[in-house]
């Protein structure tokens, strides 16, 4: 906490780069915020594989490696543990 001419302020930290709201958003949202960012996202625990359901499956979390590169031939891994509703 600072002092800024009688005023107190507290500063808060920035959320991290691969930290998108994993609680309100789908996981087909996530997934495209983490590639913007410029992560390359690998997905664990879509059905059978098959992740175009992601829009009803919801994230239960991020394992980030490192942060994106800033090289633009290459991406930064991150792995996204989905949890989706049983489909027949």
């Amino acid at each position: 906490m600072a002092v800024v001419g009688g005023v107190a302020t507290i500063a808060l930290a920035a959320p991290s780069a691969a930290d998108p709201d994993i609680d309100s958003e789908s996981a087909a949202a996530v997934i495209d915020e983490l590639q913007e960012q410029g992560y390359s996202v690998m997905v664990n625990g879509a059905p059978a594989g098959d992740t175009s359901l992601l829009e009803t499956c919801r994230v239960t979390s991020i394992h980030n490696p490192g942060d994106p590169t800033t090289d633009p031939t290459t991406t930064t891994p991150v792995y996204v543990d989905v949890s989706c509703p049983i489909t027949r």
